[in-house]
């Protein structure tokens, strides 16, 4: 159930047995942003909407155990920053899903740039959730992880009026 193929069981076989970092290698490896899919990603249609545990009571709390796993690597200061060498291809990510895409594209060895329309990088993570519900500072933290990976961003770049597709590619993308 979950549709970015965290494997929950072997993740979740990790926190029983209280090896928390093998648990944050298992979950960063499938999601460059842990810590914010633990907060905002509907869990009880997704994962623990199918967690087997729900047919005779409660399911695993999955979205919970995967926030205190990423916030637990934050406080240790731990970082899945692991990319592939690099590919010599160039990428310009715009727009929603952004961070993610450009987190997928750097660890497969992708130079990545996020061209950013507002002053803050995040996009709806930054503007559009509330921050009881989603922390700046999480964001913010994301975003951190992502660029020790190698992706840059630029700000204030509202895509279509300060730059266009066409120059994107004249600058060396290769794919946006």
């Amino acid at each position: 159930g979950c549709p970015v193929g965290i494997p929950i069981p072997e993740f979740l076989d990790q926190v029983a047995q209280g090896n928390i970092a093998a648990a944050y290698e298992i979950l960063s490896n499938a999601n460059a942003l842990p810590a914010i899919s633990g907060r905002v990603c509907p869990q009880e249609n997704q994962c623990e909407g199918k967690c087997v545990r729900g047919i005779k009571g409660e399911p695993v709390a999955i979205g919970r155990v995967e926030r205190f796993v990423a916030d637990w690597a934050a406080q240790q200061g731990v970082a899945n920053t692991a990319t592939a060498p690099k590919n010599g291809r160039k990428v310009a990510v715009i727009g929603p899903a952004g961070l993610t895409c450009a987190g997928e594209l750097a660890r497969m060895g992708y130079s990545v740039t996020v061209f950013e329309a507002f002053h803050l990088p995040g996009g709806v993570l930054t503007y559009g959730i509330p921050e009881f519900r989603l922390p700046k500072a999480i964001v913010a933290r994301e975003v951190a992880n992502l660029e020790k990976m190698g992706v840059e961003i630029q700000l204030n770049m509202v895509i279509g009026k300060v730059l266009t597709i066409p120059e994107l590619f004249d600058m060396g993308y290769e794919s946006v």
